[in-house]
């Protein structure tokens, strides 16, 4: 005896199934790929301002006068990344891979008004971003 098999035959259900599950499995992967970017570039970012920090105290006051343009002095410097004239801008540009260095602005302070041995320096480090 044979048994009958009540079977309905589900032409396409398959396909639409996958293009369902690949929509989401790509989003998934776009968007980990992009906030991988976007880690990547705050972290380059944050070294490039460390960086800054370590030549500024290291090379402010005590930097000789033939040192690649001499001391950097008490004033704020605030340019963008490309004008190697400016060796404390020439020191944090060449970390900053990876970025739009045409838009970055790199800003250092001393807020003590001194760049002398021990004083405070802040280095800022700005660049506008946008999702990929």
């Amino acid at each position: 005896m044979r048994l009958r098999q009540n079977k309905r035959v589900r032409r396409g259900s398959t396909l639409a199934e996958g293009a369902l599950v690949i929509g989401v499995f790509l989003m998934l992967t776009l968007g980990v790929l992009d906030v991988g970017v976007g880690v990547f570039r705050f972290n380059t970012i944050s070294q490039a301002a460390r960086h800054g920090v370590r030549q500024a105290a290291t090379h402010g006051a005590l930097a000789p006068s033939d040192w690649r343009g001499g001391k950097w002095g008490t004033v704020t410097i605030e340019d963008y990344a490309t004008n190697t004239s400016i060796p404390a801008i020439d020191a944090v540009g060449k970390m900053l891979v990876g970025v739009n260095k045409d838009k970055t602005k790199i800003k250092i302070e001393w807020p003590d008004s001194g760049d002398a041995v021990e004083q405070k320096v802040r280095v800022t480090v700005t660049t506008p971003t946008s999702p990929c």
